[in-house]
């Protein structure tokens, strides 16, 4: 259950973590990481208003992990952290012969294994399928991936006990994400969100229009540090012209 409520909050948060495969060829690119990077420590937090000043407040939960890459792009450890830099839970990725996505393990901090996931790829290595378990094997939520001829998604669906969600997905010409419409029905409530995606110089979003629950828009900017190869290192984020989160990232290259 803890995963579906992360995958359900993820989805408000409209493009700080990628929820769909294709095109991407490594998990780097996925990302839109520059240069070799080994491990991407990411760190969130609310913002606390001081008059002028925006500081850091308390840890986001969901926004406290850490990522670990091989040599050749591909996601090999995923360590999520509670608001207290406790570990909470892992992923780690195992792939077949041809680089392909086979399965991760979920383990908790004893490394006790508390869940699975399978992947289903096609021939170009594009993630078609994925099914969770919990640590009795059963299945938790399950999800299909669709994609357009240049091999990016344009329809995820996601279906789980008593909820479901579908994610339809246009780009620009460059294949950044352009709009974005989610479908979602959890316990009986029909929500339907939209986005439109602006980008930076850098390639990074830094305008995102919002349509939540049909009636209610919102707009949320973005404002970014950048390191000396092209990645961000810290990202502020305002809704509404009002600060709402901080999140800092520290990168160890190969």
């Amino acid at each position: 259950m803890m995963k579906i409520c992360r995958l359900l909050y993820i989805c408000c948060l409209w493009g700080v973590f990628s929820l769909s495969y294709g095109q991407h060829k490594t998990d780097w690119s996925r990302e839109r990481l520059q240069k070799a990077i080994k491990t991407l420590r990411i760190k969130g937090y609310h913002v606390i208003e001081n008059g002028a000043m925006a500081q850091k407040g308390a840890l986001i939960a969901e926004m406290n992990l850490e990522k670990t890459f091989d040599s050749q792009g591909n996601i090999i450890l995923e360590i999520y952290f509670d608001d207290k830099n406790a570990e909470t839970l892992r992923y780690e990725y195992v792939y077949n012969a041809q680089g392909a996505k086979k399965y991760k393990l979920h383990l908790n901090p004893k490394k006790e294994k508390v869940g699975l996931t399978l992947f289903n790829c096609d021939a170009q290595g594009n993630v078609t399928k994925e099914e969770t378990y919990d640590q009795n094997g059963d299945l938790e939520y399950s999800a299909l991936f669709v994609y357009n001829d240049k091999g990016l998604a344009k329809e995820s669906n996601f279906l789980g006990e008593d909820f479901s969600l579908k994610i339809h997905s246009s780009y620009d010409s460059k294949g950044r994400l352009l709009e974005q419409e989610q479908h979602i029905v959890d316990k009986g409530e029909n929500i339907f969100n939209k986005g439109k995606y602006r980008y930076n110089g850098h390639g990074d979003y830094d305008r995102i229009l919002s349509l939540l629950k049909r009636n209610f828009a919102q707009k949320n900017t973005f404002h970014y540090k950048y390191d000396k190869n092209g990645n961000w290192i810290e990202r502020f984020e305002y809704q509404d012209g009002k600060p709402k989160t901080i999140i800092e990232r520290q990168i160890e290259y190969f």
